[in-house]
């Protein structure tokens, strides 16, 4: 502002008298008091004389433009007000640094009677011959296009809006375009102000930012203001921003995020999204989206500029709730397609919203649309192989009318994305890229139609150097596991529950519990235990050593890892069996207890591998049997090479208990 900025700085002592003095120690100031008020001789005989020193006084600003009317109107002293429009009337309407006038300032500390008494100067002036002053001075905007009314309406000063809205009762229409008082209201969630808006105009403003109104700014708000804003005007449903999008598409984009039970303590943040609470209780939208269904049903074929339909963004953001009511709704929006050709199927898949696609693979009415494919010719199965989501995938694999063989534009099936986008490196058998893989060429999914030995890539240097790091890497971690449980197996042999007899029995120095049933079994898993862990660290030398060539190291690794695993189990089942031989003499429900809770912790402590190994057996079984599975999948093996440790354990024992302790002479029997 050209004025504001040329303007002389406010003098010290009338702005400590506008700020904190008495009225009267302002009234001497303006009166030509203590103030040294430097005066300009200028010789102009075009401008009528000099004005006095008073004048000249209240002439200066502060830095950020405001007068001395701006200071005692954000200060609320009404009769120091009085006292400087007495002496220059023209500042009732002056501009600080962002455009704003006494008014607005006053408007935004919240003084209901400054803004009334403003109104009260700007009335006198219609008096006195200018007509429309009052109507003037409230529907002044500051630099952001903002009236006094914005400012009482963020300050939530009910008093001060009904002040101005008394003045010009049209105000709530200013301005035309831009954010209108009653989005400010919505979208501050001043519901009672905006109650007094429209109650005091019906025709009130809508508009707000960026081509919305306040419907758009009300269902990312308060389910309530919806409701009220749709009594008021339902043709709110069918404004569009300037991207396209319309209050429903607002009202399905919230997102929600996924977390599980157990707290975080590193909290995964992407850029742009907001982190999810402890039990992810997030007001649901169903009831919004129902709403403006009600008053508007055609919106939900409205597309944005990008052609996607709420349902996309819906499924987008993935709210399976305001997917079912604008499916249930208008059935029509499941074939709907944005511009890529893409259902909301495609959009859930490729967003890894695993609620929403199981809910379309177990509805039988979308089975039209599992095999519609998009621009360029992927299907749902496609774009679930391609991003890798395993979960979106069983869901889609377990659907039986999902057609695994079906090539897109470029003539690749489903398991040939499978291959091609699956980065070179070494994967955990449980890796979902891996499992879809499997998955796959359990159920005979085809590759594309070329000439295998071309297709086919042989062993590259750059590809045995990722596997070597990776080898190298891990042995370091797994070592330190399996020395520890070679340390505790090793420790339990010599420190037996039970104890020992003593040196004047039979058996002296043997164990006390040596010929109960479960303390045999203790010493069968303890012993495996230890013999798996001793050989997995041996396997992991030879992992682990650079000068083995690596089709060796990566066979140790192999063995390494099962090993690991048998080693684990045996060490657990023997903890279990050794607090079930020492609790349960004494008190059998403790025992039992401790057993359940220990248990139970192991699923806990690693449920996605339990999950995804479970969710394999189901969906690839109920797909295409369990003897295809037996004969072209790993998953068997690996479970039953998991598994043996406990079959020699009780095996073992169930054997030697029943063949071999009748050969046990009668008299040690008798003894023990």
């Amino acid at each position: 502002m050209a004025a504001v900025a040329n303007a002389p700085s406010m003098h010290p002592e009338l702005l400590e008298a506008a700020c904190h003095g008495s009225c009267s120690e302002l009234t001497n100031l303006l009166n030509g008091g203590a103030a040294d008020v430097p005066i300009e001789v200028v010789v102009d005989v075009d401008r009528p004389a000099r004005p006095p020193a008073s004048s000249l006084l209240l002439e200066g600003v502060t830095p950020d433009g405001d007068s001395a009317l701006h200071i005692v109107a954000a200060y609320g002293y009404l009769k120091k007000a009085r006292a400087v429009y007495d002496k220059a009337p023209h500042l009732l309407g002056a501009r600080n640094g962002g455009g704003g006038t006494p008014l607005h300032r006053a408007a935004r500390a919240g003084h209901a009677a400054m803004a009334a008494l403003l109104v009260e100067l700007a009335r006198g002036e219609e008096v006195a011959g200018e007509d429309g002053r009052v109507e003037t001075l409230v529907r002044m905007q500051n630099g952001l296009g903002e009236t006094a009314l914005h400012e009482a309406i963020r300050a939530g000063q009910m008093p001060t809006v009904a002040e101005l809205m008394a003045a010009d009762p049209f105000l709530a229409r200013v301005p035309d375009d831009g954010t209108s008082p009653l989005f400010l209201a919505v979208s501050l969630r001043h519901e009672e102000i905006a109650r007094e808006l429209h109650e005091r105009d019906k025709k009130l403003s809508y508009s707000g930012p960026d081509g919305q109104n306040a419907l758009h700014a009300a269902v990312l708000r308060s389910r309530d203001m919806t409701e009220l804003l749709l009594n008021w005007n339902k043709e709110l449903t069918k404004k569009r921003d300037q991207l396209g999008n319309t209050p429903l598409h607002f009202a399905v984009s919230l997102e929600t995020g996924t977390r599980g039970m157990l707290p975080q303590y590193a909290v995964p943040v992407i850029n742009g999204t907001s982190i999810t609470s402890f039990l992810n209780v997030v007001e649901t939208p169903m009831d919004l989206t129902m709403l403006i269904l009600e008053a508007d049903a055609y919106s939900a074929y409205q597309p944005d500029e990008q052609g996607s339909f709420p349902i996309h963004v819906a499924a987008l953001a993935g709210r399976l709730s305001s997917v079912i009511i604008l499916l249930l709704k208008c059935p029509g929006c499941a074939s709907l397609r944005d511009t890529h050709g893409r259902t909301f199927l495609h959009v859930a898949v490729m967003k890894k919203r695993y609620d929403i696609v199981r809910y379309a693979c177990q509805t039988p009415m979308f089975s039209s649309i599992m095999n519609k494919q998009d621009n360029e010719g992927n299907t749902a199965l496609h774009l679930a192989v391609e991003v890798g989501d395993w979960w979106s995938f069983t869901c889609l694999f377990a659907n039986k009318e999902v057609d695994l063989n079906l090539p897109n534009n470029k003539q690749h099936t489903p398991r040939e994305i499978s291959v091609s986008s699956t980065p070179t490196g070494l994967y955990c058998l449980l890796h979902s890229r891996i499992l879809i893989q499997q998955a796959l060429i359990s159920a005979d999914a085809t590759l594309h139609i070329c000439r295998r030995d071309i297709m086919k890539k042989g062993p590259s240097t750059q590809s045995d150097a990722k596997i070597d790091a990776v080898i190298s890497n891990s042995t370091q971690f797994l070592g330190l596991g399996l020395v520890l449980i070679t340390t505790m197996a090793f420790g339990a042999a010599f420190a037996l529950p039970g104890g020992y007899r003593a040196d004047d029995h039979l058996k002296g120095g043997t164990p006390t519990l040596s010929t109960e049933k479960v303390f045999q079994r203790f010493l069968m898993a303890n012993a495996l235990a230890f013999i798996c862990s001793s050989l997995a660290v041996l396997s992991l030398v030879f992992a682990g050593t650079p000068t083995v060539e690596i089709p060796m190291r990566y066979m140790h690794y192999n063995i390494s890892i099962w090993l690991s695993f048998n080693g684990v189990l045996s060490l657990g089942t023997a903890f279990v069996l050794a607090i079930y031989i020492m609790i349960t003499p004494v008190i059998s429900g403790t025992a039992i207890m401790v057993m359940v809770v220990f248990s139970s912790l192991e699923i806990l402590y690693m449920p996605s591998l339990v999950e995804k190994l479970v969710k394999f057996m189901i969906v690839v079984c109920g797909r295409v049997g369990i003897l295809p599975v037996m004969l072209r999948s790993e998953m068997p093996k690996v479970m039953l090479l998991t598994i043996w440790p406990l079959m020699v354990i009780f095996g073992w024992q169930e054997y030697a208990w029943r063949h071999m302790w009748h050969y046990v002479p009668v008299a040690e029997k008798l003894v023990t």
